[in-house]
């Protein structure tokens, strides 16, 4: 049997179509250089690193929304395991960072790591709740990008307008 850890990484999280624009506004669709985004405007090299971060500044501004009851979902067809990994010379691979959205996921969640050890949670329903976590606290993310692109003319111009955001976090 797998580990949590290794169960859940092996899952693609979704987010609400209504994001959609962010991703494609600011996230190249598929493995691009450096150099190709900031040419095309784009702040995240690949659409998972837009996810992690919305993960992240919805964790840190503690703004975690569930979905609407019929809201439409999508991903972008990429395992969590494959985070971080980057083939691309002069790319530093970061796949440590699966291991922080689990940390950070299991500390949110109501899931007991004694229960499932003892099995009385079952692994699938455990990963389905820190799937729970990272959607919702990601859809929080995302919903603060969308709300400041709305109450802004154009705020994310400059190059560490995403870092501002993120240092601006409760």
């Amino acid at each position: 049997m797998d580990s949590l850890f290794d169960a859940w990484k092996n899952k693609i999280p979704k987010y609400s179509v209504r994001f959609s624009d962010l991703f494609s506004s600011f996230a190249h669709k598929g493995a691009a250089s450096s150099q190709t985004v900031s040419s095309l405007g784009k702040h995240f090299d690949v659409q998972y690193e837009l996810y992690i971060y919305a993960f992240f500044l919805g964790l840190y501004n503690k703004e975690r929304l569930p979905f609407e009851q019929d809201e439409k979902k999508k991903d972008f067809s990429r395992e969590i395991m494959y985070w971080g990994s980057k083939s691309k010379v002069g790319r530093k691979d970061f796949t440590y960072i699966q291991d922080y959205i689990f940390m950070a996921s299991v500390s949110k969640s109501n899931l007991s790591l004694v229960a499932l050890d003892k099995g009385e949670v079952d692994i699938k329903d455990a990963v389905k709740e820190l799937l729970k976590v990272l959607e919702e606290y990601t859809n929080g993310g995302l919903t603060i990008i969308n709300e400041k692109m709305e109450d802004e003319l154009s705020p994310f111009l400059t190059s560490d307008s995403f870092l501002q955001l993120l240092l601006k976090s409760n």
